[in-house]
């Protein structure tokens, strides 16, 4: 399965649907056109046909819940999805609860010309009390969790530099290695 083709396809069908009608030359470019939910459930629709490549899907997420993905294995996975900010090199993953229950957060980011992803394992989301502040701590590297709105200790916000997420092409071999 080529990742990045099934990843345009979904584009191109919603791109459609939406009747958008512009045409640009990169193979993600129309990913821009999309309001933040619509870009939301082209990564989700496009993860569940990785999941269900390599183990079947019990439970879509179809139903708002802690999570998008179940899997055969009771894998709960989260999936957010943003694209490449206007200015600078870096994504801004929103809704980010760190109470909900998930064992993977998948953040799948979407340039005009490529797709990048970084995966992190629940666990390496805590809570360092001394800085006040929810982290995720994956070895070295190391993103504060901030609040969506000020106030808002529910729904945080996660900004990850591109150079800090890996090419598409990883992600499945990555996957095999957890779901199975």
């Amino acid at each position: 399965m080529n990742l990045e083709e099934k990843f345009a396809e979904i584009i191109e069908r919603k791109h459609n649907e939406l009747n958008l009608g512009r045409d640009y030359s990169e193979i993600f470019s129309k990913i821009r056109d999309f309001e933040g939910n619509a870009v939301g459930q082209i990564g989700e629709e496009y993860m569940k046909l990785i999941v269900a490549e390599i183990t079947e899907i019990v439970e879509d997420g179809i139903i708002h819940n802690e999570y998008d993905i179940l899997t055969q294995s009771e894998k709960y996975i989260e999936i957010k999805t943003a694209r490449k900010g206007r200015t600078g090199n870096t994504f801004q993953f929103n809704g980010i609860n760190p109470r909900y229950n998930y064992d993977y957060l998948i953040c799948l980011g979407i340039c005009e010309d490529k797709l990048l992803y970084r995966l992190f394992l629940k666990s390496e989301t805590k809570y360092i009390h001394k800085e006040r502040n929810h982290f995720i701590i994956q070895g070295d590297y190391k993103r504060q969790l901030v609040e969506m709105n000020p106030g808002n200790s529910v729904n945080f916000k996660l900004t990850i530099k591109m150079s800090d997420l890996f090419d598409i092409s990883g992600l499945l071999d990555e996957l095999k290695g957890l779901l199975l």
